[in-house]
């Protein structure tokens, strides 16, 4: 069936202008329907230009030697609106192939989904995996997303075109060379070619191989081992754009694939090895090629650094003869080349063969990192550490991130994904944003650092796509110990009147300072339950003082029960009579450890709150189940942690449990390492159910004909296995607020469908029976009966097919207003039943019309989230009576 595609004219109509149009439109219908065109392959890829905006250029391959030829296309933009291209260029291919370029611009209503065909009316002839090929209608279709969140999205540029030849019974491999300028993630799957509005052809197959089909998801190799069968073949390939693990869009590229009977044997590429780089290296890679058959070999290259405006690589043959060719490749790689996808470099080597060319296809990464971060400084403070460092050479990075250890450790970064590895003692503590904020002062989350310990850092810097630099230079520091210098704060008895804290600090450390001062000492321990208030009290002090400072440790009664955290300090007074004074100002610091705890649904968040001069290593869990009133006390160890937090799952909810933690830690003071051992005090906590679950996924589809909206999901229930229903909410635009709807009350049903409702945005939700609900799902708009469309074919013969004229998808239409029109511009048939449903009478005699082609103008009245819509459609319908019907014949006047 021949079918012409519907133009988009103005919303008014006037029959004048109809009358005009009749006879230039009615002749270039039947020189169409005279030629049968010669489409091949072709892509739709896209561009950002600002906003809304992008522009969209249109690539096909088609047939020299036909007489058709499209100077125009129609392209439908998948937002209820249609425009017709015109060709930019063409160029002239070998193999009576031709490329022809269109490229124009559309700006877009809002954020969304769209999906963006182009069809011709027919494929070239004999594609053997396509029944009837010159018959069914040629597409392409590129979905892409507008999202504010995901940032602005460029196509991926297809460097090789999509038509090469293949050998019968020989391995064919081909790439389509995709390179991403935005850096997205790609990956590549077969699809099905397509017909007319995008929809996949129902006979199509794949083409049969002796062992396999397939394309390769990450590198787009598609190999095809081996054909079995001389012909022409269309293949599609749909290649798939991801950021931050989201589909951002995909374009299905159609390809033709030419495959003859022939002895010439491909040309082999030597294996090329992965290249990583730091930004500013010259890359150097030397490419091979031989020919078994002995054939001159043409060797070529493409892939995103070829297209640079400042440095771009280049590519040069070397040397050369009868059956091989060295080429080199070579690309000076500066700053603004950094980013985390490697740069993917596709060799195809072409032979010269006097019969048929073989090619085949080669990959190879460049993948190019930031330089480390220079001159990293850093200065101890009192209770702080001060960094600096210069300024990242890659003015595109987002910022730096701050990394710690304790003590010097040896940084070993992978050299293709740079940053720090999780195994280098290295902690990241911060991030922060702009390349221009070069100083961090880190003050352990305002807690203070501990003094005599070595902390040593690096910085690296991050960029939006998950790119790091190589680490900075290691710069280290360390706070000087203040004195007396402090050992434990040992919470040794529970109990609200007696409880018991064991403080302790060190002698031996003093002996410097002791010397430059006249005597006798005094130790002042000091106790405060809010140190930031300042209201410290004095507990004790040496009396007589003491010129040997040999007590240096003290029991403190107090509620270790209900109070929760102490605070101590020792100062060290020099006594002389008449001349008393604090000997330093650097006075320690000391708490008592805590579990603090958060209760969670079966199980604890516990946190070692404590502030300490000294490092913890290890932190032991104790745990009880509370029996009564009063605490427990005969506890079990249950776990180990080397943080400072520590998860413990296992609990019923409803029972409380207390918890103890014993701390396992160190200092270094004057290159002497002393360690310690205190416990905490108690805490205790109930457990329950606040956990939300998991957000489910949401898809959906619009049942035009059926009147409803289809929602399905999927819930991981091993994420959250007590979900107990779904609720769902709904806004008819995107912009009102959600509102939740309806409720599905059975965990395992996981569709639903909205009677009457065929437009509108939905979130879903899965709720527990405690009343925790979770974070929303994806939000999935449904717009999808816009495909309202009419044929330009019907045979009102009374052979019971085709015998009324009826619309494609009038689901979704509220009305229409059709009008159509004899070439004599009379009209000879209205409704307003979206149906249509014309039986190819005339209005006024309710006879057949006579056979020929007939002119309409359709007003059609759409819901759509935006609101009601009128499009208007125009175009003509060819019209052959069976020679049953009584055709009206018009009487002379």
């Amino acid at each position: 069936m021949f079918r012409v595609k519907n133009s988009k004219f103005g919303m008014q109509t006037s029959r004048g202008k109809i009358r005009k149009l009749l006879g230039v439109l009615v002749f270039s219908a039947f020189c169409a329907a005279g030629q049968a065109t010669h489409n091949r392959a072709g892509q739709i890829l896209y561009r950002h230009i600002t906003g809304h905006t992008y522009e969209f250029t249109v690539t096909t391959f088609t047939y020299t030697l036909s007489a058709a030829d499209r100077p125009e296309l129609d392209i439908n933009w998948g937002d209820n609106s249609v425009s017709t291209m015109h060709r930019n260029s063409m160029e002239l291919l070998p193999d009576n192939y031709k490329k022809n370029t269109y490229i124009i611009r559309h700006t877009y209503p809002g954020a969304g989904v769209y999906t963006i065909v182009v069809e011709d009316p027919n494929r070239n002839l004999g594609v053997e995996n396509i029944p009837n090929s010159v018959n069914v209608v040629f597409s392409v279709k590129t979905i892409f997303r507008i999202d504010p969140n995901l940032g602005v999205n460029n196509a991926p540029e297809l460097l090789t075109y999509p038509i090469d030849k293949a050998a019968l019974g020989r391995v064919f491999i081909h790439n389509p060379s995709a390179f991403d300028i935005d850096g997205d993630s790609l990956s590549y799957e077969l699809t099905v070619c397509t017909r007319d509005r995008g929809v996949e052809i129902e006979s199509y197959r794949l083409p049969d191989a002796s062992d396999s089909l397939a394309v390769n998801a990450v590198t787009g190799d598609l190999v095809w081992a081996s054909p079995t069968k001389v012909g022409i073949y269309n293949i599609a390939i749909e290649i798939s754009e991801w950021r931050h693990r989201v589909k951002i869009g995909s374009i299905a590229r159609d390809m033709q694939i030419e495959v003859v009977d022939s002895r010439n044997r491909p040309p082999v590429i030597e294996v090329i090895g992965e290249r990583c780089v730091e930004a500013s290296t010259k890359v150097e890679v030397r490419v091979k090629a031989t020919d078994p058959d002995n054939d001159r070999i043409q060797l070529t290259a493409t892939g995103g650094p070829f297209g640079f405006a400042i440095a771009p690589a280049t590519f040069t043959v070397v040397s050369e003869g009868d059956g091989y060719v060295e080429a080199l490749f070579t690309w000076q790689t500066d700053n603004n080349h950094v980013r985390k996808q490697p740069y993917v470099i596709t060799v195809k080597a072409e032979d010269q063969n006097t019969e048929v060319k073989l090619v085949s296809f080669a990959n190879f990464n460049i993948t190019v990192l930031a330089p480390k971060i220079e001159q990293l400084n850093t200065l101890a403070e009192q209770k702080t550490i001060k960094l600096n460092w210069q300024p990242t050479q890659c003015t595109h990075a987002a910022g730096y991130e701050i990394y710690r250890s304790i003590g010097a450790n040896t940084v070993s970064p992978d050299s293709c994904i740079g940053g720090i590895p999780a195994e280098s003692g290295y902690i990241k503590i911060a991030s922060q944003t702009g390349t221009d904020n070069t100083i961090y002062v880190d003050d352990n989350n305002g807690r203070g650092l501990s003094p005599g310990i070595e902390y040593c850092y690096r910085v690296v810097a991050y960029f939006v796509d998950g790119a790091r630099s190589f680490p900075s230079n290691e710069s280290c520091a360390t706070l000087l110990p203040g004195m007396p210098p402090m050992i434990l704060t040992h919470v040794d008895t529970i109990d609200n009147l007696s409880g018991k804290v064991k403080v302790a600090w060190l002698r031996k450390p003093l002996d410097d300072i002791l010397a430059a001062h006249t005597g006798p000492f005094q130790y002042r321990l000091l106790y405060a339950e809010d140190p930031s208030a300042g209201a410290w009290t004095l507990l004790y002090a040496t009396t007589p003082p003491d010129a040997l400072l040999t007590d240096t440790t003290f029991t403190h009664i107090v509620d270790t029960k209900d109070r929760h955290r102490h605070y101590y300090k020792v100062e060290l007074w020099n006594m002389e009579a008449g001349n008393e004074y604090l000997m330093d100002n650097a006075v320690e610091t000391a708490s008592t450890l805590y579990p603090a705890l958060t209760p969670s649904d079966r199980s604890a968040f516990i946190t070692f709150e404590r502030y300490t001069p000294w490092v913890n290593t290890e932190y032991t869990i104790f745990r009880c189940e509370k029996n009564g009133t009063d605490i427990c006390t005969q506890m079990d160890s249950v776990g180990v942690a080397f943080g400072e937090n520590y998860h413990d799952t296992g609990l019923i909810n409803g029972r409380e449990y207390c918890y103890r933690i014993r701390s396992r830690g160190y200092r270094n003071i004057n290159g002497i390492v002393y360690d310690n051992e205190n416990m905490s005090h108690v805490a205790c906590v109930t457990p329950y159910d606040n956990v939300s679950p998991c957000a489910p996924e949401l898809t959906g589809h619009v049942a035009c004909e059926e009147n409803h909206n289809t929602l399905e999901w999927n819930y991981d229930h091993t994420c959250m296995d007590d979900v107990e229903k779904y609720r769902i909410y709904y806004s008819s635009d995107n912009i009102h607020p959600y509102v939740c709807i309806d409720s599905v009350m059975n965990r395992n049903l996981q569709t639903w469908l909205h009677n009457g409702v065929r437009v509108g945005c939905y979130y879903i939700t899965a709720a527990d029976g405690n009343g925790n609900e979770s974070p929303p799902s994806n939000i999935v708009c449904l717009d999808e009966c816009g495909d309202y469309d009419l044929p330009n074919v019907f045979t009102p013969n009374g052979d019971n097919v085709n015998d009324v004229f009826k619309a494609y998808n009038p689901g979704g239409v509220r009305k229409v207003d059709m009008k159509i029109f004899n070439r004599a511009g009379k009209l000879v048939f209205e409704t307003s039943d979206p149906d249509i449903n014309w039986d190819g009478r005339d209005k006024n005699s309710k006879r057949f019309v006579s056979s020929g082609v007939y002119y309409y103008v359709c007003d059609v009245y759409e819901e759509r989230i935006t609101g009601a819509q009128i499009r208007t459609l125009s175009g003509f319908i060819h019209v052959y009576v069976g020679e049953g019907a009584i055709p009206y014949v018009p009487q002379e006047k």
